[in-house]
């Protein structure tokens, strides 16, 4: 009996309100026009190999969640600032953990053309929807105080280089 109460305990102090997450709909157009999933925070997808060749499924466990929400001390609560620092840290967290699952545990930053299709190798792309991936996971922890998750934006298509895309969040209106 002290067993099954112990078991009981651990799972609800490492438990997170969740919030019923509802992607914006600019937000979900634009995975559509990149052929990005559309994160699913239950099963979180890691896209890799270039353009999202690869999608290795991830299970995250209670305490996964858990190490989430530490990342999100009190500094994230207090400020956009400490938000966007959490996020930060919550994002290289996060690729560490996955790194053995999905088999990129060498890739290599600003992987160029030559890697595409390496399914140990992220393009911006595979980095765009794994960001969005891990911000709807925090949104629905209910994590994401001070930003909003928004469109993916891109630049570079015709001029100024190659082409680039990245995930945003928007700073709420008062921080």
């Amino acid at each position: 009996m002290r067993a099954a109460f112990l078991a009981v305990f651990a799972l609800t102090s490492v438990a997170t309100p969740s919030v019923a997450l509802e992607l914006d709909f600019g937000v979900v157009k634009t995975l559509e026009q990149l052929a990005l999933p559309t994160p699913d925070p239950a099963n979180p997808v890691v896209c890799h190999g270039f353009g999202c060749a690869y999608r290795t499924t991830i299970l995250l466990r209670h305490v996964d969640k858990a190490q989430i929400k530490k990342l999100f001390g009190p500094a994230a609560a207090k400020s956009a600032e400490g938000e966007r620092k959490a996020l930060a840290a919550a994002m290289a967290w996060f690729e560490k953990r996955v790194a053995a699952e999905a088999g990129t545990a060498t890739a290599k930053a600003r992987a160029g053309l030559g890697h595409a299709g390496d399914p140990s190798q992220f393009d911006c792309l595979d980095k765009t929807s794994n960001t969005v991936g891990v911000l709807a996971i925090v949104a629905q922890m209910g994590l994401l105080r001070h930003h909003t998750i928004d469109a993916p934006e891109s630049r570079g298509f015709i001029i100024g280089g190659l082409p680039h895309t990245t995930a945003v969040v928007r700073e709420r209106k008062g921080g």
